[in-house]
């Protein structure tokens, strides 16, 4: 919903980015874009980093291509910026590489959780799930929900999963390995 209000008012013409200003904004005489970071991140960093990790949470792929795209443009811009662009360039990082770890764990003494939280990564979104859970489960890459009959974490880099981890010190390896 926010992304379609996003697009219909803030978009350009040539559906590779997003202007500051919206388009019915009468008293603006010149829309700019939010390339340039300050003390935050630039609003277009913030935009691709959203899309990114909507796209991984929704398993969305013309989501994910349009993000590519608004990323793609936006790196360009950057290019032959004089300062700033650090925020661009970090969410491209994340939009080449988005990180994703799904667990399904037993609420009531939970292995694979723990291991996630002593591992904290800012690119990566974690999705937790109770043992058991039959709705709002989350997607894997290609459309795949993950079975909740027992305990796993599926580990995925943009499309690709490593195959289910069940051990905590396994897990906590390939977290260490990101």
């Amino acid at each position: 919903q926010f992304l379609a209000q996003l697009d219909q008012w803030h978009r350009d013409d040539d559906n590779t980015g997003y202007y500051l200003t919206a388009s019915d904004s009468s008293d603006v005489p010149i829309r700019i874009r939010g390339d340039v970071d300050e003390a935050i991140p630039s609003a277009t960093g913030q935009i691709i980093e959203a899309m990114v990790r909507l796209s991984s949470l929704s398993g969305d792929l013309d989501l994910q291509e349009k993000t590519w795209n608004v990323a793609e443009h936006a790196a360009g811009r950057a290019q032959h910026q004089a300062y700033g662009q650090a925020g661009i360039v970090n969410a491209c990082a994340l939009a080449i590489e988005p990180l994703k770890l799904v667990l399904v764990d037993k609420p009531e003494n939970p292995q694979l959780v723990p291991v996630a939280n002593r591992n904290p990564d800012p690119r990566r979104i974690d999705t937790i799930v109770p043992v058991g859970s039959a709705t709002n489960l989350p997607m894997l890459p290609g459309g795949v929900l993950p079975p909740t009959d027992r305990a796993g974490a599926w580990l995925c880099t943009g499309q690709v999963c490593l195959p289910v981890i069940t051990d905590a010190e396994e897990l906590e390896r390939q977290l260490r390995r990101g």
